[in-house]
C-alpha cells in the first residue's frame, strides 16, 4: 500500500493516473479503450486522472467525462521525436507526488511511457502496465531496429518497474511471460460502449458520401491502415472473388497517420478494383454508425491485434464478423458469430465465400449471437469493475481478483 493513501480518510476513493501518449480521435486503439475505461472507472469508487499531450493534427481529443484530464499540447519535438516533452513530465511528478496513489500506463516506446515509469519510481508508487499490444511478436519485429535500441535505453527498465501488468487476451499473457516477466497479470479485455439498435442511421448516409455503394452489400474493414492489419491481403482475395458476388462492395475505412492508403489505392488500381472498393479515409459520428449498423459482413484480417476494438463494435451492432488469429476473437467460434481463421489469403479467401454464400438471415442471425455475447462480456461496466478490483487489491484494500494470473 502506498504511504500517501494510508493517511487517507477511509471513505476516500483511490486516484489513479492513467498514462497514454495520445486521446485524439485519428490514433485510434489506445485512444478509445483508455478514454472509454477511465469514464468506466469514475463509477466504480475510483477517482480517475488522465495525462497524455495533444496532437492536434489528429484531430480532436476524445470524451473524458468525469475524468480530471491533465493535457499538454504536444510541442514540435515532441511530434517528431515520440513525445519527447520535459515540461509535461515536470507537470506529471507534480501531480503524482501530490494527488495520486497508483499509476497506469497504456502503451510502449513513447516517451510518456517512460515519465510514467519515473514519476512511479521516484514517488514509490504502484506502476500497472498495459503493453497494448505492443509486446505481441508481429509487433516487436516491425521496425525491430528502432524498438531494440529503445528497449536496451529504456523499456526493458520500464517493464522491470512494474507492479503489475494488465493484458487484454490470454495470446498477450504469454507474450508477457515470453521475455521473462515474472509480476501479476491482470487478464482484463477491452470494453465496448453497447450503441442502441432504434434510430440508427440509413444506409443513405453513408450512399450520399460515397454513391459507389448504392444498390451493394457491404463487407466493412474499419481500422487504422497500418501494414499489419493485413489489408494487401484482403484485396489480393478480393480480386479472386469480385467476378462471383458482383452485388457485394468493399469499403476500406480508417484513419491514414503514415501515408499508407497510397499504397493499397496503388495496389486497388493494379488489380483493377477500382469501381470495386472504397476508400473512405476515418469515419465518425453517423457516417461511422452507419458503416457499421448497415454493412452486411466486417473483415479485420489483422497479422497482430492484442484485442481489436473495431471487432467487437461489429458484433455490437449485429454485424458478423471474420478475423485472424492474430487476434484474440475465438469467441467468434464459441458464440457461432464469425469466422477465426488462420492468418493466410486461402484461409480468408474460403471464410469470405462462406459468409457471403450464406442468406441474409443467417448472417443476421450470426450477428445477433454477438450483440449477446459482447453485452455480457465486454460492456465498459463489467470491465471497468474488474480493473477497479485490481487498483483495490494492489493498494491493499480488496481481495485477491480472480482476474490475477501469477507465475
Amino acid at each position: 500500500m502506498s504511504q500517501k493513501l494510508a493517511i487517507k480518510p477511509q471513505n476516500c476513493y483511490p486516484h489513479i493516473c492513467h498514462v497514454v501518449a495520445s486521446i485524439n480521435e485519428e490514433v485510434g486503439g489506445p485512444a478509445y479503450s483508455v478514454t472509454h475505461l477511465t469514464q468506466a472507472l469514475s463509477k466504480q469508487q475510483i477517482f480517475p486522472h488522465l495525462f497524455t499531450l495533444n496532437y492536434q493534427k489528429v484531430g480532436h481529443q476524445l470524451a473524458t467525462n468525469g475524468v480530471t484530464l491533465h493535457s499538454y499540447n504536444a510541442t514540435p519535438v515532441a511530434r517528431y521525436l515520440r513525445g519527447f516533452q520535459p515540461s509535461a513530465y515536470q507537470h506529471l511528478e507534480q501531480l503524482a507526488s501530490a494527488e495520486i496513489d497508483l499509476i497506469h500506463n497504456h502503451g510502449l516506446w513513447m516517451f510518456p511511457n517512460i515519465y510514467a515509469r519515473q514519476a512511479a519510481v521516484i514517488n514509490r508508487l504502484p506502476l500497472v502496465i498495459s503493453p497494448r499490444g505492443m509486446l505481441e511478436s508481429w509487433s516487436l519485429k516491425h521496425s525491430w531496429y528502432k524498438k531494440r535500441l529503445a528497449w536496451i535505453l529504456y523499456e526493458r527498465k520500464n517493464l522491470k518497474s512494474a507492479t503489475a501488468f494488465h493484458a487484454t487476451s490470454d495470446e498477450e499473457v504469454q507474450s508477457i511471460r515470453r521475455l521473462g516477466y515474472k509480476q501479476p497479470i491482470a487478464l482484463i479485455p477491452n470494453g465496448i460502449t453497447i450503441p442502441s439498435l432504434s434510430n440508427l442511421p440509413k444506409r443513405e448516409v453513408l450512399i450520399q458520401a460515397f454513391p459507389k455503394l448504392n444498390n451493394k452489400k457491404w463487407l466493412l474493414f474499419l481500422s487504422r491502415l497500418h501494414p499489419k492489419k493485413g489489408i494487401d491481403n484482403l484485396l489480393y482475395v478480393w480480386q479472386s472473388l469480385v467476378n462471383q458476388f458482383p452485388n457485394w462492395h468493399l469499403i476500406i475505412a480508417g484513419p491514414d497517420l503514415i501515408y499508407y492508403q497510397a499504397k493499397l489505392e496503388s495496389l486497388t488500381t493494379q488489380l483493377q478494383l477500382t469501381e470495386k472498393v472504397t476508400f473512405t479515409g476515418m469515419l465518425s459520428g453517423e457516417l461511422k454508425v452507419a458503416a457499421l449498423s448497415q454493412s452486411n459482413l466486417f473483415v479485420l484480417p489483422t497479422h497482430s491485434e492484442n484485442f481489436g476494438i473495431a471487432i467487437a463494435e461489429s458484433l455490437a451492432y449485429g454485424i458478423p464478423a471474420i478475423t485472424t488469429k492474430g487476434a484474440p476473437w475465438k469467441d467468434l467460434v464459441e458464440y457461432h458469430c464469425g469466422w477465426w481463421i488462420d492468418d493466410n489469403q486461402k484461409a480468408l479467401k474460403e471464410a469470405l465465400l462462406e459468409a457471403i454464400n450464406l442468406s441474409d438471415k443467417e448472417r443476421q442471425e450470426m450477428g445477433d449471437k454477438g450483440r449477446i455475447m459482447v453485452e455480457k462480456k465486454y460492456s465498459w461496466g463489467v470491465i471497468a469493475e474488474e480493473m477497479s478490483k485490481v487498483y483495490h487489491w494492489i493498494l491493499g484494500e480488496d481481495n485477491y481478483p480472480s482476474s490475477i494470473h501469477l507465475y
